[in-house]
């Protein structure tokens, strides 16, 4: 099953605290609304949700006064953060199995994980089996 929740832009003066800091998935669009890369925010991932999204939206003006900050600013591939304007995040305790259920989603509609999920961290999506169904109104 896919994130079924509505594209949101991303708004730089939001307060962080309302963005979530725990476990889950996360897809990434650019400005034709077209999901360019899924994410998730594991048990390692430094402020869950929260510190992700930042990683790849960058940190706003006023940001240096905060009590917190990503660890790990860096590793983000620098064409996601030129092309990231829209995103869509759902929390959830199994974030790893869930990334995987979300890519292979997307591979069964698109025949392919989006362009951005290309490279060497990635794991062999599987596929979903021999009836190979789309979602419904893709």
């Amino acid at each position: 099953m896919r994130i079924r929740k509505e594209w949101k832009p991303w708004d730089p003066t939001v307060d962080f605290k309302r963005v979530p800091g725990t476990m889950g998935v996360y897809e990434i669009a650019d400005e034709q609304h077209a999901c360019i890369y899924i994410g998730y925010a594991g048990g390692t991932s430094p402020h869950g949700l929260r510190g992700e999204l930042y990683r790849i939206f960058g940190m706003p003006p006023g940001s240096e006064t905060w009590n917190w900050s990503h660890p790990q600013p860096d590793g983000i591939a620098p064409e996601l953060k030129q092309r990231a304007r829209y995103y869509r995040l759902e929390e959830n305790a199994n974030a790893y199995s869930r990334w995987i259920e979300c890519l292979t989603r997307y591979r069964e509609d698109y025949d392919d994980v989006p362009a951005l999920n290309h490279d060497a961290r990635a794991p062999r999506v599987p596929y979903l089996g021999r009836y190979h169904w789309k979602s419904e109104g893709i």
